[in-house]
């Protein structure tokens, strides 16, 4: 339990704590500015919040300072401090408050945990608790929805935590993760489908590739019939490799073609001749009495050189060729050999193979389509089934608590009035949950409602503690409050509750808030500071 919260900057140092009942009394006038939903904030602060250190008049006017607290659990003392300007971490002290080593926030958390025998499956200390601190300026006084932590927070997960406040949480862990999983894979496939890296088709695209794909068989066993060979047992690597081949085999033959050409035409040059003579030279002369037959014969030696020249070089392109052609026979053989093994019919004809091929390539598509669809259409069914499964043994543990939670709020409304009123009502389905007062409005039923409710979890749930602000009570009757200050007495659990004196109260709910003050926060015994700054957010 928590027995004391000391601070140098408060008016009265060090307020003390019973394991029961504690109020934290103001003026019979409501004063807005005295500090009760301060000191609220700072035992949430004490319980591992972080709403008081968020507070700007707090941080402006009082500036850095430390809270110091004191725990009591099996007779033995535990003192600690967190500074209001470094949250995260919480100092172990000794009894005079001396600091000697820091944990984190979390640690602290966890520690309290195990003190409060909280250790919940699933459930961190916090997340329990901290719903039912409802203090001003934390945004969980909603008499609309009890269970949510902020108004942000989802409706199922509020539930969620609920059921783990309960412990049934784990009976359902399973197949809650089983649920997910199937959601996540599910949601996978389906992007990647969008994002076309898996194909996506409708239910009549299906059954139309199922048809083409029985056509389509029956095209290449046609064919396999007409060439009455073992095409039918070509595969599509195979039809293709042969294609591949016979392209090959057409660049092979074609430049082939073209050194042969070349060869030819060597071969016509070899029998060039110079055929010139010294007759021919003579009968010249005949004519061309003045004509130099020296200059002459030196330009038909000439010739005669350089044919000795070109005929070498033809020689040598021509050997040269004759190789290149002798390599290409080499290759069209070994291609036409690979080719008659591949298919066991050099006549083939590309077109067939072709056909064949894209037969193959279109099954082949139409297949992986149809797969996608039913790997789709499984995924859809596998998540659905998780999906239920979690939704029926969900409502299943979320029955029980209905009927325990609505069962108990029932019993203490009935101690509240001397009249009637409806007790409130809870109910929930898979990821909702609906609370209401049926047949009574107004602001204080609605108030009084969510006191009931946190009352029936801290009778029913290991919750250690109750913290209201006077918000939720100051808007309910005279005789509700009076009857709701005894079943906080009644709790047997650690309750702080903000309250102003009222002077419309009876004298028995006056003398239980005398009895119950911890502080009072009355102008004459001054504020939670010490100080004023003006008017502040505390109720």
């Amino acid at each position: 339990m928590l027995c004391e919260i000391y601070c140098k900057e408060f008016h009265q140092q060090k307020i003390e704590f019973s394991d029961g009942f504690n109020v934290v009394l103001g003026t019979n006038a409501g004063d807005n500015s005295i500090g009760k939903s301060t000191l609220m904030l700072i035992i949430d602060y004490v319980f591992g919040g972080n709403t008081y250190s968020d507070a700007f008049d707090i941080v402006n006017n009082v500036e850095e300072h430390d809270i110091y607290f004191k725990f009591k659990f099996a007779n033995e003392m535990y003192y600690f401090s967190r500074s209001i300007l470094d949250r995260n971490i919480v100092w172990k002290c000794d009894e005079r408050y001396n600091k000697i080593n820091s944990i984190s926030l979390d640690e602290y958390c966890d520690w309290l945990s195990k003190m409060y025998d909280m250790k919940l499956y699933g459930l961190t200390f916090r997340n329990a608790v901290g719903r039912y601190i409802r203090v001003y300026g934390k945004e969980n006084c909603d008499e609309k929805h009890p269970l949510h932590y902020t108004p942000k927070e989802k409706e199922k997960d509020a539930i969620w935590a609920l059921l783990k406040l309960f412990d049934k949480y784990k009976p359902i862990e399973e197949i809650a993760i089983r649920a997910e999983s199937s959601k996540k894979a599910y949601d996978t496939f389906d992007k990647a489908q969008k994002l076309n890296y898996i194909a996506k088709i409708s239910k009549q695209n299906y059954k139309n590739n199922e048809k083409e794909i029985e056509r389509l068989n029956y095209e290449i066993e046609k064919i396999s019939k007409e060439l009455d060979t073992g095409f039918f047992d070509i595969d599509s690597a195979a039809s293709e490799e042969a294609i591949s081949i016979k392209n090959r085999l057409s660049r092979v033959k074609r430049i082939r073609s073209n050194i042969l050409s070349r060869l030819t035409t060597i071969k016509e040059n070899e029998a060039y001749r110079f055929s010139t003579t010294t007759e021919a030279t003579h009968e010249l002369q005949e004519f061309f009495p003045n004509i130099n037959i020296k200059h002459i014969d030196e330009i038909e030696h000439f010739h005669k050189q350089i044919s000795v020249v070109f005929k070498s070089e033809l020689q040598e392109e021509k050997r040269k060729l004759e190789r290149q052609i002798k390599e290409y026979n080499e290759i069209i053989e070994t291609l036409e050999n690979e080719l008659k093994g591949l298919i066991h019919n050099p006549k083939l004809s590309k077109i067939i193979l072709q056909r064949h091929a894209t037969f193959l390539k279109i099954i082949e598509r139409l297949k992986r389509e149809n797969d996608a669809f039913c790997k789709a259409e499984e995924l859809i069914r596998i998540k659905k089934a998780d999906e239920e499964s979690l939704t029926n043994i969900k409502l299943e543990q979320l029955g029980l608590i209905e009927k325990d939670i609505n069962v108990e709020m029932d019993t203490i409304n009935k101690k509240l009035y001397v009249d009637h009123y409806n007790a409130p009502i809870i109910h929930f389905t898979e990821s909702n949950y609906h609370f209401i007062t049926p047949n009574d409005t107004g602001t204080g039923i609605a108030y009084k409602g969510l006191v009931v409710f946190d009352l029936a979890i801290a009778h029913l749930t290991k919750l250690p503690i109750l913290v209201h602000d006077s918000v939720l009570l100051k808007q309910i009757s005279d005789e509700g409050v009076g009857n709701i200050i005894n079943q906080y007495i009644n709790c047997k659990k650690q309750v702080f509750v903000a309250l102003d004196k009222q002077d419309s109260y009876n004298e028995e709910t006056s003398a239980l808030l005398e009895q119950y003050a911890k502080i009072k926060l009355f102008p004459n015994g001054g504020e939670l500071f010490g100080r004023s700054w003006g008017k502040k957010h505390e109720s």
